[in-house]
């Protein structure tokens, strides 16, 4: 392997050759612009210290990049040797081991130098060097200055933040998470949150990171046990990266058991329905039973009571004909003579069954637009899942004709044509 590696070959690597110029004094957004820029180029370049991020840990802030990538970026501290230390009496395939070991050392070492080297120039002329001045060494120039000692001043001088930006920061800082989102929404904001306050030279601590996260998963519900299991762990994995890998698993397994509830709860509703159609056939088959068997007596009677009212049929049209002969209209009701309403029958007693409370002084009609989660689609006036007071198991009080929440289908489509109801099914 060759240690060999040019300043073509990296910039080569890089998405952005140039940064965007900024032109005058540099405000805290145009930075951040560049900034972005000089990330992707950073990540795109490899480096075996740099937790898959290439070399980004040139540019972030120590605490930040260690706190999201669990282990902080180390550079060697020395260059490697031109040769390795090959101790006496090492076999030939241990000799090449230590050989490609020492080369690929050389190579990541000449690779990060020039890729110090080439983002710090890139950075610095995005920006007119007048700003950077101070830095800027008659003889040396900027050789002796690192990148994030660069962008840290550029960043602290003129790009200032606000102290309304500030506040505004804190309070989106604070904001809550959607547990119906996936966790990385929630860290992401975080994330964010902290690096702007960091720019803006009152950072959020990792501690500050963990409890404030800690809190809000809580006020997500139902997450105690998961809030237990994080208290267990020792205090020095208390960090911000077993923070999201504990918390996302947690919330990846409270979503598999709302589905798993939901599934159970709809198996519920149609066990219910179909013991609630079972119940309706039965009815049915009883009722033509007895039909069949009472058909004889029944024809018998109805042919008797047909009789009856014939002849009381031709009894009253002899004494009409008596009363007014030659077909002479019957008398108008006297001016001023009160109307006696026929007698109304009493009220039973004791027989009747305890009318529902949300039923008014008179029987309410048929709600068309109505749903009830256990009777269904045919519900009277005022009877919703929310006012129903005959539930069954798993009743969701929520649930509406858009949104059934797995709740009964009887009577689906009323109010277009439906089957005769049978008794047992008419709403009490």
């Amino acid at each position: 392997m060759s240690d060999t590696v040019s300043a073509d070959s990296i910039k080569a690597q890089m998405p952005h050759p140039s940064l965007t110029r900024i032109k005058g004094e540099p405000t805290h957004k145009q930075v951040k612009i560049v900034l972005r820029e000089l990330t992707a180029n950073l990540m795109a370049v490899s480096c075996p210290w740099g937790h898959d991020k290439g070399h980004l840990g040139l540019l972030q802030d120590p605490v930040i990049y260690e706190a999201r990538n669990g282990a902080p970026f180390t550079i060697p501290a020395a260059e490697p040797p031109a040769y390795p230390v090959v101790p006496v009496g090492a076999t030939a395939p241990q000799r090449e081991e230590l050989r490609a070991t020492n080369a690929a050392a050389r190579k990541a070492w000449t690779t990060y130098r020039l890729v110090l080297a080439i983002t710090r120039d890139q950075f610095a002329a995005a920006i007119d060097d007048v700003y950077y001045a101070v830095l800027d060494d008659p003889i040396e120039g900027l050789n002796g200055v690192d990148l994030r000692m660069l962008t840290t001043h550029i960043l602290s001088t003129y790009a200032q933040i606000s102290q309304p930006d500030m506040d505004a920061n804190m309070a989106e800082f604070n904001i809550g998470m959607d547990p119906i989102l996936p966790l990385a929404v929630y860290t992401r904001k975080q994330e964010k949150c902290q690096v702007f306050a960091s720019d803006a030279g009152v950072p959020i601590s990792e501690a500050t990171m963990v409890t404030t996260g800690t809190k809000h998963a809580l006020a997500t519900g139902n997450m105690t046990l998961a809030w237990r299991e994080w208290r267990r762990r020792p205090v020095a994995d208390h960090t911000w990266h077993h923070w999201k890998t504990h918390w996302t698993a947690a919330f990846a397994e409270m979503r598999d058991i709302n589905r798993m509830t939901t599934a159970e709860s709809n198996f519920g509703a149609n066990a219910a329905e179909e013991e609630a159609q079972g119940r309706q056939i039965a009815t049915s088959l009883e009722h033509l039973a007895n039909a069949s068997i009472q058909k004889n007596a029944t024809i018998d009677q109805l042919v008797a009571t047909n009789a009856q009212l014939m002849q009381a049929l031709e009894s009253l049209h002899a004494s009409m004909a008596r009363m007014f002969p030659n077909g002479s209209p019957l008398p108008a009701l006297a001016p001023g003579s009160p109307w006696v309403p026929p007698a109304s029958a009493p009220p039973a007693t004791g027989t009747e069954s305890p009318r529902p409370a949300h039923w008014g002084p008179t029987k309410p009609d048929w709600d068309k637009h109505g749903y009830c989660w256990t009777h269904g689609y045919k519900v009277k006036l005022g009877h919703t899942s929310t006012t129903c007071q005959s539930r069954r198991h798993g009743h969701q009080a929520g649930a509406t004709r858009s949104n059934r929440m797995g709740g009964s289908r009887v009577n689906e489509g009323y109010p277009g044509p439906l089957l005769a109801i049978a008794a047992s099914d008419a709403p009490k």
